[in-house]
């Protein structure tokens, strides 16, 4: 009996760890892509395409938002990644302004920053996001990752 009461508090522990991967637009990892959906939909961004792994969003009243990538890699209706890519030619200042809004959320420092553009964040578990801007320094794209999802995505490529 008390095995189980440990296993069932080792889950609640994890789950509530689980729950701290929020991402910008409240987005979470392994979130349902219906939910998703429409907590997005709610929040006034519309659906712009939809392939077998990803759904893509826009949402013309966030001021540089090019546009926001759900994807689901193990087809299984979970949030495995997201992305969202910004314009940031005519306002550099959002760099700054995504660098300091994303420390807040996540309360983490940065891990790793580049001079070339390139910034980094160890979420904790698996996860992990990188802010990347463009060579052209004309966009930048945020990428929330999952290892797990990099390293299956690894292995079905080296089975080809």
């Amino acid at each position: 009996m008390k095995r189980y009461i440990l296993l069932v508090v080792l889950y609640l522990f994890m789950a509530a760890l689980m729950a701290q991967q929020t991402g910008l637009f409240d987005l979470n990892y392994n979130q349902s892509m219906k939910a998703a959906h429409a907590a997005l939909l709610a929040k006034g961004f519309e659906e712009t395409g939809r392939l077998i792994l990803t759904v893509t969003y826009k949402n013309d009243k966030i001021p540089g938002l090019i546009d926001l990538e759900l994807r689901d890699m193990f087809e299984v209706g979970l949030i495995s990644s997201w992305a969202i890519r910004y314009n940031v030619k005519d306002n550099p200042e959002l760099i700054s302004k995504l660098r300091s809004d994303l420390k807040a959320l996540h309360k983490k420092e940065l891990l790793q920053s580049d001079s070339n553009g390139v910034w980094t964040w160890d979420l904790g578990s698996s996860y992990g996001l990188s802010m990347i801007l463009s060579d052209d320094k004309a966009t930048l794209k945020l990428v929330y990752t999952d290892d797990d999802e990099t390293n299956w995505l690894e292995m079905q490529m080296s089975e080809w």
